[in-house]
């Protein structure tokens, strides 16, 4: 909590009092502390502890011109710090845009930013700051961010994204600044999201990161399994109390090289073996689906609708749902649904004449089968809202250039 003065009316507001903390980014490719957050504490010297500024920063009630002005103090002690250590690792500092905004009305050059005046003075290597865009509401010109952005960007500073999944429209914020970073506070997603959700939720950032080129850091680790959670959604940079609390020193650059070794041997193990147990799992649906189709190469165009609806009472029992497409994608059979309550399927004709098409599995299948002669395809993943369960499409080249679309329930 922010103290301005004593129960004997000292005041604690005189810089010495603000220190800077680390917390330490650990990089699963080397193992190694390849970066720290630098997070703003107030020191108290009648209880000797130390105390967040995090609400401080955040409150839009307190005036911002002495926030600013102990924004700045921390930020050179930092740089200090990061000087007087000789250490080749980087440093993220937080800002927000409605500060920048603020302060930075017409004078957009370089050398009027401070951080930019700090790396010039103390002559540390402008490749060793990050700077982590993080606002709970912004409400300043978007264009203005931009251009603050890009002139740090030309100056040869990274740009993070700070609490993925909170703030100011972030799909608006990474597409105007791409970042080099995405950072993704795993509490707030823990909290706000159901389990399924959450998972997807970050396999949606996972995926937007690797398309954009950006780096995905995990924040707010606390356990192992939040580690193999990251690392399967392909984080290399990890953040959290599961390995250091901020602290006002850097740690050794390899301090949590044993603990990752174990860490990435434990997770390289289990998950090799859920993608081994997921092929032979594949496998089996494909040969039951592809031993009962086989019957239907002989067909003509007349007894194919025929002969299919007779097949449906030998489908796996996780075949949810399961219809014909033509080549170009025209659905040509009806769509049979599982029938929850009763078993069986039910028909829907009137889904005859759909076209699937644009859908990216069926591009997918017909590429694949077409340049590789691949049979089979199977999708990752997918979850339906409405019927609550996980899923996954598989597809199935048939005879005359047909292809087999199949919903088979899918829960991990």
């Amino acid at each position: 909590m922010f103290t301005t003065e004593s129960t004997e009316g000292n005041q604690f507001w005189n810089e010495t009092y603000f220190v800077p903390h680390f917390q330490p980014i650990v990089n699963a490719i080397n193992r190694s502390i390849s970066a720290y957050e630098v997070l703003g504490r107030q020191f108290n010297p009648e209880e000797n502890t130390y105390h967040s500024l995090g609400g401080l920063f955040h409150n839009r009630e307190h005036d911002p011109v002495p926030i600013y002005n102990i924004d700045r103090i921390l930020r050179e002690k930092a740089v200090q710090t990061l000087k007087e250590s000789n250490l080749r690792t980087k440093l993220f500092f937080n800002m927000m845009p409605n500060f920048l905004s603020r302060v930075h009305h017409t004078d957009l050059f370089a050398e009027n930013f401070h951080i930019i005046q700090l790396i010039e003075k103390y002559g540390i290597d402008r490749n060793q700051v990050v700077i982590e865009i993080t606002e709970d509401e912004f409400d300043g010109s978007i264009e203005r961010l931009i251009q603050i952005v890009q002139i740090f960007r030309d100056y040869g500073l990274k740009i993070a994204i700070d609490d993925l999944g909170t703030g100011f429209s972030n799909l608006e914020r990474i597409g105007y600044l791409h970042p080099d970073i995405m950072k993704v506070d795993i509490r707030i997603m823990r909290e706000s999201l159901n389990k399924n959700s959450f998972k997807q939720v970050l396999g949606a950032i996972s995926e937007m990161s690797q398309k954009l080129g950006s780096q995905l850091l995990f924040e707010g680790i606390e356990t192992e399994e939040e580690v193999n959670l990251a690392l399967s959604m392909g984080a290399n940079l990890l953040q959290g109390f599961y390995f250091s609390t901020p602290n006002p020193h850097f740690l050794n650059r390899n301090t949590f090289s044993d603990k990752m070794k174990t860490v990435l041997e434990n997770f390289s193990s289990v998950r090799s073996r859920e993608l081994r147990d997921k092929g032979i799992r594949e496998q089996k649906i494909i040969d039951q689906l592809q031993d009962l189709f086989y019957e239907l190469s002989d067909s003509s165009e007349e007894d194919f609708p025929f002969r299919f609806g007779q097949i449906l009472g030998s489908l796996p029992r996780e075949i949810l749902k399961v219809f014909v497409c033509d080549a170009e994608g025209y659905q040509i059979t009806p769509t049979y649904d599982l029938d929850r309550m009763n078993g069986g399927y039910l028909e829907r004709s009137r889904q005859i004449g759909n076209n699937y098409a644009w859908k990216p599995y069926f591009l997918k299948h017909k590429e694949e089968s077409e340049r590789f002669r691949k049979k089979w395809g199977v999708t990752y993943p997918l979850y339906d809202i409405g019927n609550q369960n996980q899923y996954v499409i598989f597809t199935f080249s048939l005879m005359a250039g047909k292809i087999l679309v199949a919903q088979v329930s899918w829960s991990e």
